[in-house]
């Protein structure tokens, strides 16, 4: 994760697409000369001099090539700079996940998933509005320069009184374009909330249902509170835009009265009058979409400004290549301190591990586990066992305290590669339909196929083209799929959070009697938090975590946890 500064939309833009860029503007300066060049065509050709001596069918036909290469040029043009806007967007939502599969565990949990997605589904809308109005406004800036040249030409004083009438426009439309700026912030972060929302009314629909007060207070206190925020700024930035817009609308016809009435006063001829005022007609929708353009930009801005904020880590476009040691003998956990804060917490394990604000869940651990090993841990709720477990498997780094392979430390630097040695089935595991096998290999089927058997979901579930058939199961079957999925993966050691606590007891039983021994013949190190003391016989060592503390019992102690755990974990 890395401290960056907030980058402007503009500044990406030229920065990182300057060449495309300025392909962009090259061709709406052609667009520019062409629709500057039909305006001198009609001014000198029908205005200047009389109609019916110079109306000619090769006027016509110059006026005709004239209007068909405006419409080339105006096509490239806006098809070179939506290209170019589609293209940002791309890259920019590409570059957006993989940063996010790169960042750190705990800074994703400190983020929450609500605000991840309003920003991989909002954020990235908002800013391909942006590009896709660009050419609006992109093309109103290079044609008023270019058509603004030609005026001066025509007449100098009637340019520099109709150009402080626009200015006088545009800054009081800046103005009211100020205030939906500020209102689309707001409407931005309540997004947020209205994103938590929407995560807590699905996610809960079970609790939500079975509770109606609940449903209601989430409902009336939250829910529409939130989205009644957002009603009400949308409504004022929407109101200030369309003054805006209306303003400038409005001004522009008036521009034209203004042109008539200084001419008179200046005696400028009427056919310069009445090009003037042609060529503001010309202009005005141009302009007019240019105004209507520019918040879609603020927005785009807000958008960027709140992608920056997330604090992803660095974007790379290669994932780390697997280099996993393959003869590892030990890891080694030396002096181990775990805590939370405010913007490194896992929310699930701030529920339930953290037990004041300021102590430390882990507290001087030392462990080393060894290739082969067979240990289960058990523990208190709220012990420290899940963090431990982030712990061991490179998911977390500690606070203080160093991580080991045989005499190797993991730091930043090989962290990844570490963590290619696990394959873990966490409580609040997450199935994947794919399988994949050992580095990033097609499985293995003969194996997949004997496993579907042993975990009993050969009439369940099936595997066409490594891809699993379904994952609507109960929880119970849904872990024995996350289990069938990690032995494809042939991993050298193998975590497993509670994973018999949602088994039936007959099932339960084969894991412990059957499948725990199969998998140690696989050549897996099997690290398992469990409570079930009528099995504890299974385990190779048995350790405690006691108020984030860990204990390895000795022959007596494991006999007594056997008998009753529930006292060893007092």
């Amino acid at each position: 994760m890395s401290s960056r500064t907030t980058v402007s939309l503009y500044h990406m833009i030229w920065a990182h697409y300057r060449l495309p860029f300025l392909k962009v503007i090259f061709l709406n300066l052609v667009n520019a000369a062409v629709s500057v060049g039909i305006i001198a065509f009609i001014n000198h050709t029908f205005i200047s001099q009389p109609v019916f001596n110079t109306l000619s069918w090769a006027s016509l036909g110059q006026f005709s090539a004239l209007v068909v290469l405006l419409l080339v040029t105006t096509f490239l043009s806006q098809y070179a700079l939506t290209r170019l806007g589609h293209k940002f967007v791309y890259e920019l939502r590409t570059k957006l996940v993989k940063q996010i599969i790169d960042t750190n565990v705990p800074q994703i949990d400190h983020l929450g998933s609500a605000r991840l997605l309003a920003s991989l589904s909002s954020d990235i809308q908002s800013i391909t509005v942006a590009f896709v109005r660009m050419p609006e406004l992109v093309q109103g800036v290079i044609l008023s320069t270019g058509v603004a040249l030609y005026l001066g030409w025509l007449s100098l004083p009637l340019l520099l009184i109709i150009m402080v009438w626009i200015v006088m426009t545009i800054w009081i439309s800046t103005i009211l374009v100020k205030h939906v700026y500020h209102h689309l912030t707001a409407i931005r972060e309540i997004n947020d909330e209205l994103y938590a929302d929407y995560q807590s009314i699905i996610e809960g629909r079970k609790e939500l249902a079975l509770n109606h007060h609940r449903a209601e207070k989430l409902y009336k206190h939250d829910f529409l509170n939130h989205a009644q925020f957002y009603q009400e700024r949308i409504i004022k930035a929407d109101t200030y835009h369309l003054s805006a817009v209306n303003w400038s609308n409005i001004m522009m016809f008036a521009a034209i009265g203004v042109v008539f009435a200084v001419s008179n006063y200046l005696d400028i001829p009427m056919g310069v009058a009445t090009t003037f005022s042609l060529t503001i007609l010309f202009m005005q929708s141009p302009l007019l979409h240019a105004v209507g353009a520019y918040p879609t930009m603020q927005t785009a801005q807000v958008a960027l400004d709140k992608i920056q904020s997330l604090e992803l880590a660095d974007y790379h476009s290669a994932f780390a290549t697997d280099t996993a040691a393959t003869d590892w003998h030990s890891i080694s956990l030396t002096d181990i301190h775990y805590r939370y804060d405010n913007s490194d917490a896992d929310t699930s394990a701030l529920v339930t591990e953290k037990t004041a604000h300021s102590n430390d869940i882990l507290q001087d651990v030392n462990l080393t586990l060894r290739r082969g090993d067979v240990v289960f841990l058990i523990g208190a709720n709220g012990s420290g066992k899940s963090t431990l477990a982030k712990i061991i498997t490179g998911i977390f780094t500690p606070t203080t305290g160093s991580v080991h392979i045989d005499n190797q430390l993991i730091d930043s630097k090989n962290n990844t590669d570490y963590r290619q040695l696990f394959s873990a089935i966490f409580s609040d595991q997450h199935l994947f339909k794919q399988l994949i096998g050992s580095h990033g290999s097609d499985p293995d089927m003969t194996l997949v196929t004997t496993w579907l058997h042993k975990l009993n979901l050969q009439d369940k579930v099936s595997v066409t083209d490594h891809r699993l058939s379904t994952d609507k199961l109960s929880q119970g079957q849904r872990k024995r799929l996350a289990m069938l999925i990690s032995v494809a993966e042939h991993k050298d050691i193998l975590l497993l959070d509670e994973w018999a606590a949602d088994q039936d007891p007959a099932f339960r039983r084969v894991f412990y009697q059957s499948l725990i021994p199969e998998l140690k013949a696989l050549g897996k190190t099997l690290f398992i938090i469990s409570h079930d003391d009528s099995y504890f016989e299974h385990a190779d060592r048995l350790l405690l975590m006691k108020e984030g503390k860990l204990i390895e019992l000795n022959a007596e102690e494991r006999q007594r946890a056997s008998t009753d755990a529930i006292s060893m974990l007092k």
